[in-house]
């Protein structure tokens, strides 16, 4: 297949557009229908909130790869640090549907007391720190985190989930700074979109990548396609290992492709997986309807509930 306008450029791939493994040794123990499912529960995720017609609401179809990879890495005691569009993070990591959906809707009865910001969740049973108002301030909020973690001993990491307009401002810069000054061990994992031909200079960030920048810095860096879903939980499974053997902080910059630009198919990373398992023999159609009816079942449940439990009134 020829390279198209779509395709990431400097990427390390692991599944290509067709659906192929380049190394099937990376992903090893790893059960390809289970890691499935949680991709497709994710877009499931998403489209029924985009249906709910929430305010603020911004849709996160095409980026599940780094939700489910995240959720699916971290430990007990690991952090994150997520953004507006990472709810999907909440759902693999264990979050209860009920309170996830509660949270969404703003539901004073949920752990945030209905005060989150649009499309973000908390939970400090999973570790996971809500958005914040202040632009990247969620960044220097990490990096204290994870240095406070260092101190504690080796084992422990934070994940702090941004897009690539954050490394424009001084805090990007100075968060980078203080993390490679303290060896923190954190991981940095940045959405970058990607713009077809045609798209306005406007639309995107010109120059080096979000990886090159970073690498500049001093950071170790990798540059993943998000269409590529175990790709990105190998950059990312990387960047946890070492962080957590005490190697320093990292950056794993995943280029995301917004289903809303109606991209080609093999652009979207729950249908690349889908092509993997297809030609292995994995996967049937059957398959696939009841693992999304079951997966639109608890969802609906978890709506329903959230629901009925009504507006509580939001304390202090």
């Amino acid at each position: 297949m020829q390279p198209t306008a779509w395709e990431p450029e400097g990427v390390e791939a692991l599944l290509d557009s067709k659906g192929t493994l380049a190394d099937p040794a990376a992903v090893r123990g790893l059960d390809l229908r289970d890691y499935y499912k949680k991709l497709v529960a994710a877009r499931v995720l998403d489209v029924k909130l985009r249906r709910l017609e929430l305010p603020m609401w911004a849709s996160a179809a095409g980026e599940e790869a780094v939700s489910v990879a995240i959720g699916d890495l971290v430990e007990d005691d690991d952090t994150v640090f997520v953004g507006n569009r990472d709810a999907a993070i909440g759902l693999t990591r264990g979050m209860a549907l009920t309170e996830l959906v509660s949270q969404l809707l703003g539901r004073g009865s949920s752990e945030t007391r209905g005060r989150g910001l649009p499309g973000s969740i908390s939970s400090q049973a999973h570790a996971i720190v809500g958005a914040s108002e202040a632009l990247g301030m969620s960044l220097g909020l990490a990096v204290g985190h994870a240095h406070g973690q260092a101190l504690f001993g080796r084992g422990r990491a934070s994940v702090v989930v941004f897009g690539e307009g954050l490394t424009t401002t001084g805090m990007f810069h100075e968060s980078v700074a203080v993390a490679l000054a303290h060896d923190a061990p954190l991981v940095f994992v940045c959405k970058s979109q990607i713009w077809p031909d045609g798209a306005p200079p406007e639309a995107g960030l010109l120059g080096d990548s979000v990886s090159d920048r970073a690498r500049a810095a001093g950071l170790w860096t990798r540059r993943c396609d998000g269409a590529d879903a175990l790709g990105v939980r190998r950059a990312i499974g990387a960047a946890l290992h070492r962080a957590k053997d005490g190697a320093g902080p990292g950056l794993v910059e995943v280029v995301v492709t917004p289903l809303a630009q109606d991209p080609p198919a093999e652009r979207d990373p729950v249908e690349r997986l889908r092509r993997l398992l297809d030609a292995r023999g994995e996967w049937t159609q059957p398959f696939q309807d009841v693992t999304e009816a079951e997966i639109h079942g608890l969802i609906d449940r978890a709506v329903q509930e959230a629901v009925d439990a009504g507006q509580d009134e939001v304390s202090s």
